[in-house]
């Protein structure tokens, strides 16, 4: 039965539907098959009942009246008053006889048991009998045309009578026989109509159980593979990834189902794996966020993992200046004195596993530290050395061992940890330096402070001299602006930089026009093309010069193009600050 229940369950929905509804319509022609077939069956018994039985006792009976209509014929011809009353009394025996022939001819067809058939024979007998008495009381009738008192004895003779009063009792017998033959056939009809009605209730009960059975087995071939499927989704959003999926293997709808819930089974394991590893990961950047250096970086990193990934054992080796992987931190450590807690490049799986920047895992190695206990210690069953890389630089070496195969999830750990645990190592790094740099800064900053005040000092001192040399050069200024004659200081290279108001009196400018002129432009046009080199010797020479207070006059351009006649003295003046050797120009203008 069971067998057949997963039989069933494999099938398709649709061949499920047409075996319940082939179930159904099979039931119910094989009722209608059986009603049909016993309803021919009854059908041909009454059409056998009709000819066989009622036919024959219709002709059995006309036969007997017949045979009373001979006898009142023959009796009506022996009493005819006259020939032609005779004649046709004499017509009506032949017609009696003749009609009486043909329903036993008819009778005999429809006479099919066979104590009826010997009783017919013995009627026939006693019917000859009857017609020959018939026929001889007709000749005697025939001869006393008008006496028939003897043929009128005859007729009414014992004898005579009893012949036609026996062969009437025989056909009475036949048809009784008849007539028992048909209520036996009528009860044999009922019989198996009811017999019909039985076999048609008993095959509808059937039908229904079988129709009902059916149901109820394709319902629950149905039900059931639902129910397991709804139960693997609950503990799937119960988040029991584990569970197996039923039915996998169904070819029908079932099957499609069960392998989509399996697919997205695989996909929640996948997802909820990554889940596992990210919140362990996450857990784990944060605990090495609150590290304020390598030891206590990476005793978090051993503490938060191994738990984690089932490890009983875990080293941290960090990579010191001179490129040797030194043994920081430890998780269910004991230490040895034949074990090194200090590898270099190469040396070691910490070493090799440095050298070539990629994770080794052994499973069951020989000769292994033990994994130890308050309880007791045993070998690993697998151990896993991971490098810490950053810019393809091996920063450290983590090493794990457990009594157990890692999973893969356990890997994806390890494997999703080296980024971080490289990140925070570099970026711890750089804090560190960053606060040797800052306490070397702060250090800078106070000798800085130190010279800022000494600075502030000579500053100080500084903006002394300056409003000294200003409120000298400011005395001088008013000294020049007070001066009766024309004056003006001009640079090495002729550059105008201070006048007073006399000289711009003099060659008619306004004030403030000759500052950041040249002072060529003071000298007449025809002598000027000269004048720059005279300047220059005389800057070169440093000695002063009067010029215009003899005999020679000395004559000067105004702004408007007129000549004024001037008597010049030429004094150099010494650097100063910023600015470098100046001169002195004292201008007199002399009446002519």
């Amino acid at each position: 039965m069971h067998a057949l229940l997963i039989a069933i369950e494999k099938l398709q929905l649709k061949i499920k539907l047409m075996l319940g509804f082939s179930v159904g319509l099979l039931v119910a022609a094989v009722i209608g098959f059986n009603s049909l077939n016993t309803l021919n069956m009854m059908t041909a018994d009454i059409e056998r009942l009709y000819d066989d039985d009622l036919l024959g006792i219709s002709h059995l009976k006309e036969a007997n009246v017949n045979l009373v209509y001979m006898g009142r014929a023959l009796r009506q011809a022996m009493i005819a008053p006259d020939d032609v009353a005779r004649d046709k009394a004499r017509a009506q025996v032949d017609a009696a006889r003749s009609s009486l022939q043909r329903q036993l001819d008819e009778a005999k067809k429809r006479i099919v048991r066979k104590e009826a058939l010997a009783i017919y024979e013995e009627f026939l007998h006693k019917l000859n009998k009857y017609n020959e008495n018939v026929v001889h009381a007709l000749a005697m009738l025939e001869r006393e045309r008008i006496n028939s008192s003897e043929a009128a004895r005859y007729i009414s003779s014992a004898e005579f009578v009893a012949v036609g009063a026996a062969a009437d009792d025989t056909i009475d017998q036949i048809i009784r026989i008849k007539e028992a033959g048909s209520k036996e056939t009528l009860e044999l009809l009922r019989q198996r109509a009811m017999e019909t009605r039985n076999m048609a209730t008993l095959l509808l009960i059937a039908g229904i159980v079988l129709t009902l059975g059916i149901g109820v087995l394709i319902g629950i071939s149905i039900q059931r593979p639902n129910d397991r499927l709804r139960n693997s989704v609950e503990d799937l959003a119960a988040g029991k990834v584990d569970t197996p999926i039923p039915h996998t293997d169904y070819p029908n709808e079932v099957g499609i189902m069960a392998r989509a819930i399996a697919v997205l089974q695989d996909i929640y394991r996948k997802a909820n794996e990554q889940h596992w590893v990210k919140s362990h990961v996450s857990e784990t950047s944060a605990a090495l966020q609150q590290a304020d250096d390598f030891r206590a970086l990476t005793q978090a990193t051993v503490s938060k993992v191994s738990p984690v990934i089932g490890a009983g054992h875990g080293a941290f080796y960090v990579a010191d200046a001179d490129g040797r992987f030194n043994l920081l931190a430890s998780y269910g450590y004991r230490e040895r004195k034949h074990l090194n807690s200090s590898f270099a490049l190469g040396e070691g799986l910490v070493g090799q596993c440095a050298m070539e920047k990629a994770p080794i895992m052994l499973t069951a190695p020989k000769n292994y530290i033990r994994i130890n206990s308050g309880l007791g210690e045993g070998p690993p069953a697998c151990i896993i050395v991971q490098p810490i890389i950053h810019n393809d630089r091996v920063l450290g070496v983590l090493e794990v061992a457990s009594f157990q195969q890692f999973t893969a999830r356990e890997i994806a750990v390890l494997d999703a940890l080296q980024p971080v645990l490289s990140t925070s190592m570099e970026i711890l790094d750089r804090n560190l330096k960053t606060r040797e740099l800052l306490v070397a800064t702060q250090e800078q900053a106070e000798r800085m402070e130190k010279q800022a005040a000494q600075l502030e000092e000579q500053q100080v001192e500084m903006e002394a001299q300056q409003a000294e040399l200003l409120e000298t050069e400011n005395w001088f200024r008013s000294i020049i602006e007070a001066a009766p004659d024309g004056m003006l200081v001009a640079e090495a290279s002729g550059r105008i930089v201070l006048t007073n108001p006399e000289i711009e009196k003099i060659f008619g400018y306004e004030p403030g026009d000759l500052i950041g002129g040249s002072i060529e432009q003071l000298v007449p046009e025809r002598i000027r093309g000269g004048h720059a080199h005279l300047r220059e010797t005389f800057m070169a020479e440093g000695r002063s010069r009067s010029m215009g207070n003899g005999p020679a006059r000395l004559a000067g351009q105004r702004k408007d193009g007129s000549e004024v006649v001037v008597a010049v003295t030429l004094s150099p003046l010494p650097p100063r600050g910023t600015r470098g050797k100046c001169v002195s120009v004292s201008v007199r203008r002399i009446e002519s």
